[in-house]
């Protein structure tokens, strides 16, 4: 197995034990919630340092959910927009160099991020806090 296919495999299970952990955070209260946002955020930290090319679709999903869980779970809606923010500033690099197969699954999820970073900014605007 070349190295680029072992570090998408190791990158999709460990984000997937993120995953799994901040949809427990989701519903958890008192010290199950702390348990469990400890164990999505180790998992999520882990699966970030996993290296891949900035348009991998996996990257791509990790910085997605990894926002997300910042913004929902962790309630740091200024660590889910900066997370955003350098997941699109990086994709959107290097997505011209990418094959036809490649750019559509990586241009979906950069619009995600997207949709995501106006909903979050609109919605701090809305509230009139700047928390950065």
């Amino acid at each position: 197995m070349n190295r680029d296919c072992e570090n998408e495999a190791r990158a999709f299970f460990v984000k997937m034990v993120g995953d799994y952990y901040r949809y427990i955070a989701e519903n958890a209260k008192g010290d199950k919630l702390e348990e469990v946002k400890n164990k999505a955020l180790e998992a999520y930290d882990q699966a970030n340092r996993i290296e891949l090319a900035a348009c991998n679709p996996i990257k791509l999903g990790l910085a997605l959910n990894f926002s997300v869980f910042h913004y929902e779970v962790m309630k740091n809606h200024a660590k889910a927009c900066e997370l955003a923010d350098i997941a699109l500033e990086q994709a959107l690099e290097k997505i011209d160099e990418l094959e036809e197969d490649d750019f559509r699954d990586a241009k979906s999820i950069i619009e995600l991020l997207k949709e995501n970073l106006t909903l979050w900014k609109e919605e701090e605007g809305a509230q009139g806090g700047d928390d950065e």
